[in-house]
């Protein structure tokens, strides 16, 4: 005698929620493939506003301790003082220097990241450049700061990440004598500028505006 499969009464009823939900990722999956709806752009913005405000703050935070292991290592005798009476990182004065190229005295010369992890700029833009445009002469200070700007120019999604990077500090859209960031969002190179001391002659180097 054949014999017979029993299947429980109930058999079934779950494949119609399980078929709902395949069809309901499938659609998501469909429409951030395509890149037409906005998560995609939100999340674009979310990263370019996260990175930026915490790379701005590790690179500031790094020069001013470098800044601060010379001051130490003078005090110690272990290091001459610059003849400039300048404690923090040198750079190209024409051009900058890029952040992951600067180098700190008191540690030998030796490049600034060699024990902190700097990760690369964020998705769509350029390095983070600096300039020393100290001096100790007041009114030929024109401050140190640092930069970086995107790769394709002012689009909206760059625009409303900046924007909102720039409300996580003291900013302004041009210099102002307490601002911590300069960023204008009608500018055409969205330049985001981050103080690290201001200048004493009132007048910012050219590199540190938009």
């Amino acid at each position: 005698m054949a014999m017979q499969q029993k299947f429980s009464p109930n058999a079934g009823i779950a494949i119609g929620p399980i078929l709902f939900v395949l069809a309901l990722l499938g659609v998501l999956a469909a429409v951030m493939a395509s890149g037409g709806g906005g998560f995609q752009t939100a999340g674009s913005e979310d990263r370019i506003t996260n990175d930026v405000v915490a790379q701005a703050n590790l690179i500031r935070n790094t020069i001013n301790e470098c800044n601060l292991q010379y001051k130490m290592a003078v005090s110690t005798g272990s290091v001459n003082p610059p003849a400039s009476n300048d404690y923090y990182p040198t750079s190209d004065t024409s051009t900058g220097t890029i952040v992951r190229n600067i180098t700190c005295t008191p540690m030998g010369g030796t490049p600034m990241w060699v024990d902190k992890l700097l990760p690369p700029p964020t998705s769509g833009f350029n390095e983070w450049t600096y300039i020393d445009a100290w001096s100790a002469t007041p009114s030929d200070d024109h401050g140190r700061c640092f930069w970086t700007t995107p790769t394709s120019g002012s689009t909206p999604t760059v625009v409303d990440g900046l924007t909102r990077a720039a409300t996580k500090f003291n900013s302004s859209t041009a210099f102002s004598a307490t601002s911590e960031v300069i960023y204008d969002p009608s500018s055409t190179s969205q330049k985001f500028v981050v103080w690290i001391t201001l200048p004493a002659s009132g007048t910012p180097d050219s590199h540190c505006v938009p």
